[in-house]
């Protein structure tokens, strides 16, 4: 997956980043996960430079006010982003349109989780296109080292560790002709566990489990030629147990 975004080298780096910034939370965590397991190193950089709807607020008020200004529904859509936040902690960010924006506030009378997310996004998607467009500063990007684009090669046999930036662990297991074989384990950067299964020629084959960062199961189930397939289990935070049934990496219930 990640080989097709290296090659555009920042411009795609770039890319990547904000589309994954307002990709909805089930499926952007799916795609981080199988992105970080593909190659830690890179998804560091590409995570320490996503955004939130939070670092917008947290933006200039001259760049708030040019993104509020951009288009005619950015006030309805702040008013539903901030609904059911503490939106009067940032108001010092909001001093011209304060009063416009505690009115629409005020006439809202219940934004479902859903809708907070779309307009959520909606206003981030609108920052980091006038960002492009150089007509606000916007937001500061953190740019890795050239050789981050470089595509991850494996040693032709033997034990092999992936590191993150700092050299710590991310990922160890065994290599056979350039290939990940077998079974492999994958860790956060705190060097909890965040995934173990096998591999058959680089592809995830068989049961795999994944783990929150508190070392609780997160998810378990099958891969078949690196997709989902068959039964899965998931745990919420709470441990609340779901079931659900893939085939060749489509969900079907």
């Amino acid at each position: 997956m990640l080989n097709r975004i290296k090659k555009k080298q920042y411009d795609g780096f770039k890319d990547f980043v904000e589309s994954l910034e307002t990709t909805v939370l089930a499926s952007r965590y799916n795609i981080i996960v199988s992105a970080i397991l593909e190659d830690p190193a890179f998804m560091q950089w590409v995570t320490r430079n996503m955004k939130s709807f939070e670092h917008f607020l947290e933006l200039t008020s001259d760049d708030i006010e040019q993104v509020l200004r951009s288009n005619d529904s950015m006030m309805m859509m702040l008013a539903r982003a901030m609904k059911n936040l503490n939106w009067e902690k940032y108001s010092p960010n909001f001093s011209r349109f304060l009063g416009k924006l505690k009115d629409e506030i005020s006439y809202l009378t219940e934004v479902s989780p859903a809708e907070q997310e779309k307009a959520q996004y909606f206003i981030l998607k609108a920052a980091r296109k006038m960002q492009r467009e150089e007509k606000i500063q916007g937001f500061k990007w953190e740019l890795p080292p050239q050789d981050i684009f470089h595509t991850l090669t494996l040693p032709r046999e033997g034990v092999v560790q992936l590191k993150f930036i700092d050299g710590s662990v991310a990922a160890e297991g065994e290599a056979l002709k350039g290939k990940r074989i077998g079974l492999w384990k994958h860790f956060y950067e705190t060097k909890k566990v965040l995934a173990e299964g096998s591999y058959q020629e680089d592809l995830k084959e068989g049961l795999w489990t994944f783990f929150y960062a508190n070392g609780e199961k997160r998810s378990e189930g099958r891969y078949l030629s690196d997709s989902r397939h068959g039964d899965w289990k998931e745990w919420s935070r709470t441990g609340e147990l779901s079931l659900s049934q893939w085939v060749e990496g489509k969900k079907q219930s």
